[in-house]
């Protein structure tokens, strides 16, 4: 029995080597407290629940916030407070604007009508130029000019005080001109109270001004049609003053080409030796007519001396004489007229150059005539104007303020507003629907 015990293992670690298990050792479980750890416990407890607590200060975590609905709130913040606010602006604290309206049209002089041959019309109209109508252009320009600092410049220099009139005290303070506003400031501010538009087809600028006081508006109105007719006069300065220098060239360079072929036609004449060669050439055709007049008569003469005298009688021979004598005036006098020589000169050749140099001295002689004609239109058309403003509708005092409309800006502020929130929340909308 001794021997069987001692041959059984002790534990269960002993077992272990021979089977190749591992046996991991177990905690010894705690004691149970007694009574008296028991009955402590039970008295600390019961001194902290006796005593007085601080008070703690409860947040809440942003999960427990109360959620307030996105839409209805953005919908307050972005369309009823700014559509409120607009609206008590507009209709108790904007001032009232006064519109003048004013009508023209940019006319152009007419055009003078040569009543010449199309070769002077032409020529006059080389010479005298003349001021293109551009009506529709200048109109363009003008509407353009009337928006611009320049034109505020202009009326400032006349004794307008623009900013005066659009910082007075009783104007409300958005519509109100700045106290430090700059030049870009105030051109922007001008753009906005001054308008001008122009109808392609006619040409005709309409011209809207708005000031704070009917008054002011009747003023810059009135004062911007007269700058504005400066501004054209200005432009058609410039085109008269071409006008007139280029019929001043046309004039010289007529000048000097009617001295040229004077110069030319006296070259020739002392060239030639004669004054005018159709002249000379029809004295010498008279001389030959005489001449052959005489052979005729001295050959009637001579034969009937023949029939009558010897053929060796002194009359016979002094006919004989003088016919060949006759005979040789006739050739030379054909000679000085025409000839087959080439190193002659008879008079048809300088007939021929001197008819060439006449044509030309008539016209640089015309020429002339025809750039003085245009040099002394092109100083009637720069004495007077060319370009004019006519207006047709003038500016009025007005009696009631047409701006802000209190009724119709509202409502469209309103609907601007709804448009762009819904926008806003559709654009929501569609981010929080591809997210989950």
């Amino acid at each position: 029995m001794n021997e069987t015990t001692q041959r059984l293992p002790r534990t269960a670690e002993d077992c272990l080597p021979e089977q190749g298990l591992v046996v991991e050792t177990l905690p010894v479980p705690a004691l149970p407290p007694n009574g008296a750890e028991v009955e402590a416990a039970r008295r600390a407890i019961a001194a902290e629940a006796a005593s007085p607590q601080p008070k703690r200060l409860r947040l809440l975590s942003p999960q427990t916030w109360p959620k307030i609905p996105f839409y209805p709130l953005t919908f307050v913040l972005m369309v009823l407070i700014p559509a409120f606010m607009a609206t008590f602006y507009l209709a108790f604290l904007a001032s009232d604007q006064f519109q003048v309206e004013a009508r023209f049209a940019v006319r152009s002089a007419p055009s003078e009508q040569s009543g010449d041959g199309d070769l002077k019309s032409a020529l006059t109209s080389l010479t005298s130029g003349g001021t293109p109508t551009m009506a529709t252009q200048d109109a363009y320009i003008v509407a353009s000019y009337l928006q611009s600092r320049a034109a505020i410049q202009d009326l400032e220099k006349k004794g307008f005080d623009l900013k005066g009139m659009f910082r007075r005290s009783e104007i409300d303070f958005y519509a109100r001109l700045k106290a430090q506003a700059s030049a870009e400031d105030f051109d922007i501010y001008w753009k906005s109270m001054v308008s001008a538009a122009v109808d392609g087809p006619s040409g005709i600028v309409t011209l809207f001004v708005r000031a704070f006081q009917p008054e002011d508006a009747k003023r810059i109105a009135q004062g911007l049609i007269e700058v504005g007719e400066s501004l054209v006069n200005t432009l058609s300065d410039r085109a008269r003053q071409d006008t007139l220098l280029k019929a001043e060239e046309e004039v010289r360079r007529a000048e000097l080409r009617l001295r040229q072929a004077l110069v030319d036609l006296r070259r020739f004449r002392d060239q030639e030796g004669f004054l005018d060669p159709v002249k000379a050439a029809g004295n010498t055709s008279t001389l030959m007519l005489n001449a052959m007049s005489d052979r005729i008569k001295t050959q009637n003469d001579l034969f009937v001396a023949e029939r009558a005298l010897g053929p060796n009688a002194p009359s016979i021979v002094t006919l004989r004489a003088r016919l060949t004598t006759i005979d040789q005036q006739i050739d030379k006098l054909k000679g000085s007229l025409t000839s087959t020589d080439a190193t002659a000169n008879p008079v048809s050749a300088a007939l021929l150059r001197y008819e060439e140099l006449e044509v030309q001295r008539i016209f640089a002689e015309k020429l002339y005539g025809l750039a003085q004609n245009g040099l002394e239109r092109a100083r009637q058309r720069a004495d007077k104007k060319q370009i004019y403003i006519s207006v047709f509708v003038p500016p009025l005092l007005p009696e009631e303020a047409r701006f802000p409309e209190r009724i119709t800006y509202p409502l469209i502020v309103l609907a601007i507003l709804i448009i762009v929130w819904g926008i806003f929340a559709l654009t929501c909308a569609a981010v929080e629907d591809h997210l989950y």
